[in-house]
């Protein structure tokens, strides 16, 4: 897919949004997926962002999925 200017703008910016809340401390707002990974919408909720606590000081992010391919792919890119 195709992505427009506008389209990347808006999920650089969701991006940094979802990083900044990630640095306050918000790691247990977002939604879980499994016992240590977390996830958000973003880019106008078409892709879903990753991301685990190593330790209390770092966060890694795993994937950016985009939402319209097929949710088994999720499972495998995420072992």
């Amino acid at each position: 897919m195709t992505w427009t200017n506008k389209q990347i703008v808006s999920l650089l910016q969701d991006v940094n949004k979802v990083t900044l809340d990630l640095k306050n401390g918000k790691f247990n707002q977002f939604q879980r997926y499994s016992k240590d990974i977390r996830s958000a919408l973003i880019g106008k909720k078409h892709v879903r962002m990753y991301f685990r606590k190593e330790n209390e000081s770092q966060i890694r992010i795993l994937l950016f999925f985009d939402m319209r391919q097929n949710p088994e792919k999720i499972i495998d890119l995420l072992r």
